[in-house]
């Protein structure tokens, strides 16, 4: 009997902890609605959709850029680049104009939404806090910022002061690495880096509900082809775009529900 006690043990522990400490979130279902071409020399760091029209950034010192892309055809209708020495990351429009991070610089920067003609800069993070700029996105209320970690920072959009965060966990487990950010229908969606995956969380508790699991898409798309970075959604017509760093292939989704 004694050999069995260390069996017995661990099955009692794993049966009274809490089931949100064990659970595993589900796959939430999608279906493929079309494949468009996507800029291969875009290292794509942020992405949205805003009145028929893609807007997405590319990384990288010297070469980084933002554009206003065709949707179907992955045409590039007007280009910004930034300075050599700032490396973009993620975008979001708020009203008029779009924000825009950078990496490790704590600088972001504003563009006119409808020229990316650029405007002015904001500091995104206190001068005493190192947190590196990665997603962004908005619930029409507050900024909501990634950096690479499990947190999830809100902030007021007028001066960009951290209003509150969250810890983004599956059950118990922090998920680290949240990159590319968007808001669909009163959840965040979070690319989780150098992953096939999407994490859907409730802006709430922090917990991951769901996830999208992107892998099939890996089937279709080039060799060289990276990591998985680029949501936008479009509230019009309940679509989600996706697309990954180097990808040359834009995605369009229909989600389903939880249980088909």
């Amino acid at each position: 009997m004694l050999k069995f006690a260390p069996l017995i043990l661990l099955l009692v522990m794993v049966f009274i902890l809490p089931a949100s400490a064990r659970a595993q979130a589900p796959d939430r279902p999608y279906t493929i609605l079309a494949e468009y071409p996507h800029n291969t020399d875009t290292s794509t760091q942020g992405l949205f959709f805003y009145n028929g029209l893609l807007y997405e950034s590319s990384g990288g010192y010297g070469n980084s850029f933002l554009a206003i892309v065709q949707p179907d055809t992955g045409q590039h209708i007007t280009k910004q680049s930034l300075d050599h020495k700032y490396f973009a990351e993620g975008i979001t429009p708020n009203g008029d104009t779009l924000y825009a991070l950078t990496w490790q610089s704590g600088t972001g920067f504003t563009y006119d939404l409808k020229t990316l003609e650029p405007r002015s800069s904001f500091r995104y993070r206190p001068d005493n806090d190192d947190s590196e700029g990665w997603g962004i996105t908005s619930n029409d209320t507050h900024f909501i910022l990634s950096s690479g970690t499990a947190q999830l920072t809100f902030h007021r959009p007028e001066d960009f002061a951290r209003i509150t965060a969250i810890l983004v966990r599956e059950g118990e487990k922090p998920v680290r690495m949240l990159n590319e950010l968007e808001y669909v229908e009163g959840l965040i969606f979070a690319n989780v880096w150098k992953s096939d995956k999407i994490a859907i969380i409730n802006p709430k508790s922090g917990q991951v509900i769901a996830w999208l699991d992107l892998t099939p898409l890996r089937q279709k798309i080039g060799p060289k082809s990276g990591t998985a970075n680029g949501i936008a959604y479009d509230k019009a017509t309940s679509r989600l775009f996706i697309t990954g760093k180097h990808w040359d292939k834009l995605f369009v989704l229909k989600l389903g529900m939880l249980g088909e």
